[in-house]
């Protein structure tokens, strides 16, 4: 019997608009909620960004943002996993060599923060994932914040390159990760949409055969292969046969 369902949103939950089937939603929702299952919200995007989706259900959903690192229950923080302060300046420090600081957003528990220096288009596609955003003089001067991750946008075929490079040089208590479209994610290592449910699993006492996920990116393969019942779009089961430390292949669904 399913007690969780958790999905990805960009590219598997959300129209390449950002929009969703509203009324479609509400009769599935109250079904699963008849059935006393949990909702998860689950992405590499802000919490603000996510709860401003659902107006109706902040409070009852369970939402998973910035790729595991902060989970919501409701209002209430269940889990925040922040990156070291001496790590974020180390990472910032390569991002800064490899002339990448105007492609980056930290991201932290209460606000996003970019530079000023930003190109404006930049600024224009960050704002659509960011609702909680600042913008500030340089990454020298941190803000007092809690960071979860840093957020990369660049040119997509450039990603694997990247992603293989920033690898090396972040060091073991970081990891740089795809999801997709050309967004990189620098988070802390073992932090992932897999460990979320994880620790969901062992705080609400859910079996795996009772979690169903799905998703659609590099950044959800840990997920889909942890849950007992995984769906994946199509474009995820290309990529992942790449992928060979994930054992177990995402079945090809449709969600929602």
């Amino acid at each position: 019997m399913i007690k969780l369902v958790a999905f990805d949103m960009d590219g598997t939950f959300l129209r390449s608009d950002n929009t969703y089937d509203v009324e479609r939603f509400e009769k599935i929702y109250r079904a699963l909620q008849e059935k006393d299952i949990k909702v998860v919200v689950i992405s590499g995007n802000q919490y603000a960004q996510l709860a401003s989706f659902f107006p109706k259900h902040q409070e009852e959903l369970i939402i998973v943002s910035e790729n595991g690192a902060l989970i919501f229950e409701g209002d209430k923080l269940l889990r925040e996993a922040k990156i070291a302060r001496t790590e974020i300046e180390k990472v910032l420090d390569v991002l800064v060599s490899e002339d990448l600081e105007n492609a980056t957003t930290l991201c932290g528990l209460h606000s996003a923060y970019l530079l000023k220096s930003a190109p404006k288009q930049y600024k224009e596609e960050i704002v659509i994932y960011y609702h909680a955003l600042k913008e500030i003089s340089n990454f020298q001067d941190l803000p007092e914040d809690d960071f979860v991750k840093l957020a990369l946008l660049v040119p997509e075929e450039k990603t694997d390159q990247l992603l293989e490079k920033l690898n090396q040089v972040t060091g073991q208590l970081v990891q740089a990760v795809s999801s997709g479209h050309g967004s990189i994610d620098i988070i802390q290592r073992g932090v992932h949409k897999g460990s979320a449910l994880e620790f969901l699993n062992q705080h609400f006492g859910i079996a795996l055969q009772e979690m169903m996920a799905f998703g659609d990116g590099g950044n959800d393969l840990e997920m889909l292969a942890y849950v007992g019942h995984s769906y994946a779009m199509a474009m995820l089961l290309k990529r992942s046969r790449k992928q060979q430390s994930i054992k177990r292949q995402a079945i090809k669904n449709q969600a929602f």
